[in-house]
């Protein structure tokens, strides 16, 4: 299949994807008509109605090799000369929860070549902003959001919600919350004389603020933006990732 093909398929894909009504995450019922068991599983159906077969290796790839096939054909963007993955994922598949079912992302979907995306599916009963809690919000993920409360989906990259650089004070602050975390342990096991094993652990929660403005994901200044973005980016991914005798400078192998 070939650039502009790839680029039907995911434009067709997306368009899918934009039109999809509320579903739980991992629920017992979607509470609509359709009766699919949840968000993930819809998603999944569109997948393979756009000819994308489920991948079930032997043995799954391990999270470090997940997240070097993602980051590297995120990182292709930039480069001149990318760097082809290699791997033993077959062309126009998708591998379901690769990290676990309590690490991002959701999919990893393959094309060809070294087109890779990492996908993440949040949802929400009650409100209009998805919760990140520990797992944070990764730039090259592209998220799928429904609500309940608007039976309706939008889709966007997380480069687009969060910063590098605010990415980067969270995980200064955390570590700085280790090692307070550490020292306070270390006080509460000194004084254990009921010999219980009481310690204490923050758990990182992401969480946005300051009006609807900020948090309302269907109703905010960016949406049409961001959604448009997430177009715009897997175009230009599966333009830099796709392998001619030109761009190929080394290859990533799991």
């Amino acid at each position: 299949m070939n650039i502009e093909k790839n680029k039907q398929l995911m434009v067709q894909l997306l368009h899918g994807i934009l039109s999809m009504p509320y579903f739980k995450n991992y629920a017992s019922a979607s509470g609509a008509v359709h009766n699919i068991a949840s968000h993930e599983t819809a998603v999944e159906i569109l997948f393979n109605a756009f000819n994308l077969k489920e991948w079930k290796p032997f043995i799954k790839p391990t999270h470090e090799i997940v997240w070097n096939w993602i980051n590297t054909s995120y990182q292709n963007i930039t480069l001149d000369n990318p760097v082809m993955v290699v791997n033993d994922m077959p062309s126009y598949s998708y591998l379901s929860q690769p990290c676990g079912t309590h690490d991002s992302p959701d999919f990893i979907v393959k094309l060809n070549d070294s087109i890779m995306f990492g996908i993440e599916c949040k949802s929400s009963e009650n409100g209009y902003t998805p919760m990140y809690n520990s797992g944070g919000i990764k730039q090259p993920l592209i998220y799928i959001f429904c609500s309940k409360k608007t039976n309706s989906t939008t889709i966007y990259c997380g480069k687009d919600i969060m910063t590098v650089k605010q990415q980067q004070l969270l995980d200064e602050l955390i570590e700085k919350q280790r090692i307070v975390e550490k020292e306070y342990n270390e006080k509460l096991k000194e004084c254990d004389i009921n010999h219980r094993g009481i310690c204490y652990y923050t758990r990182p929660m992401i969480q946005q603020n300051g009006g609807a403005s900020y948090t309302n994901y269907f109703t905010h200044r960016d949406r049409e933006k961001c959604e448009e973005n997430v177009y715009e980016y897997v175009k230009l991914m599966i333009d830099k990732n796709t392998q001619t005798t030109s761009n190929i400078t080394g290859d990533v192998e799991p």
